[in-house]
């Protein structure tokens, strides 16, 4: 009965308190939650994981198949803490080379040293626990825009990722392995002034809609399709190379297939940078349960400092408006990027 009440209570939080993004469904007895306790780093989640065209290494949770940039590899970091002893963290990194690109994250929900409440010990028991729930995605796209095509205007990327979940509890432990599918394509056409460029993506997430099964109970992983366009523009900082302020509106709708706890969720972001350097950012998702606002900012350093290295550092700030809460989180993230 303890260990029920901690899947019940733990899927509560991750289902009405939790960045949309790559979506669970799961089913303990007549019970059941959407397993939504990832974001995909500091920016995306800022901008409520609308934009389906970032290519930083931790949007592999979102987008099997990120658009290149050139050969190079990039580290990326995230963190957030989510309610007391709360923690979801990510690590992720990619490698392109010759129009090939690897990537690989992963992501772990931790709960640790928890004090167990019950109706009976509303101020607890006087024992603790442990949960621990892992996500590893390994990738591989390739970018189709430049290798078939060189076209200087186009780009396209496709890809595919094994998706591996496992689950642990004290000495409970169950994983599953599952798979994503995905394609990018951008358009960007430059004038006097700057640029204007387009983005739609399609990613195909847990194609085998895998089921993971532990103490007799299941947690489903239901197919999600995510559709997204990306619209961007920028104008031209006179003098300097680089852009004066660049604006960027993204769409995303995410449809979960199946039947079950229904999940559809739309997701909507809008970002500023300045100068190349300061961005602003504004996002929302729907969900069944209520709304998830969030904002952010970032800090970009690259070549005109840097060399061949990119820095950048982001803050979110998620507000969220559902049943369990109504708190905001911070999330923190860093990402390094090093072209040859």
């Amino acid at each position: 009965m303890r260990f029920l009440l901690l899947v019940i209570m733990s899927g509560f939080i991750l289902s009405n308190a939790s960045p949309a993004a790559a979506a669970g469904f799961a089913r303990v007895g007549t019970y059941g939650f959407t397993w939504e306790g990832i974001f995909a780093g500091g920016r995306l989640s800022a901008l409520g994981n609308s934009d389906l065209a970032d290519g930083s290494p931790a949007a592999l949770l979102i987008n099997p198949a990120p658009l290149g940039t050139g050969n190079s590899m990039e580290l990326g970091y995230g963190h957030a803490n989510f309610f007391a002893h709360t923690d979801i963290t990510t690590y992720a990194g990619s490698a392109e080379w010759n129009n090939f690109q690897l990537n690989i994250a992963m992501q772990e929900f931790k709960v640790d040293d928890a004090i167990i409440r019950t109706a009976y010990n509303p101020e607890g028991t006087g024992e603790t626990f442990d949960i621990k729930n892992r996500m590893t995605l390994t990738g591989l796209s390739y970018d189709l825009g430049r290798g078939l095509l060189n076209h200087p205007s186009f780009r396209w990327s496709a890809g595919a990722v094994l998706r591996h979940y496992s689950y642990n509890f004290e000495e409970t432990s169950a994983s599953s392995d599952t798979y994503d599918l995905g394609t990018t394509m951008g358009w960007v056409a430059r004038h006097q002034g700057g640029f204007v460029g387009v983005t739609g993506a399609i990613a195909w997430q847990n194609l085998t809609a895998t089921t993971i099964t532990y103490d007799d109970r299941e947690t489903f992983l239901p197919e999600q399709i995510r559709a997204g366009v990306t619209m961007e523009t920028g104008f031209d900082w006179e003098g300097h190379q680089g852009n004066l302020v660049k604006f960027l509106v993204a769409y995303t709708h995410a449809h979960q297939m199946g039947d079950g706890y229904p999940s559809d969720s739309d997701h909507t972001g809008v970002e500023a940078v300045l100068f190349d350097t300061l961005a602003l950012r504004w996002g929302n998702s729907t969900k069944v349960t209520g709304g998830i606002s969030s904002w952010g900012l970032g800090l970009l350093l690259d070549g005109r400092l840097l060399g061949p290295f990119t820095v950048q550092v982001d803050m979110g700030e998620m507000g969220y408006d559902n049943l369990i809460s109504t708190d905001s989180q911070t999330l923190w993230g860093l990402r390094v990027r090093y072209h040859f």
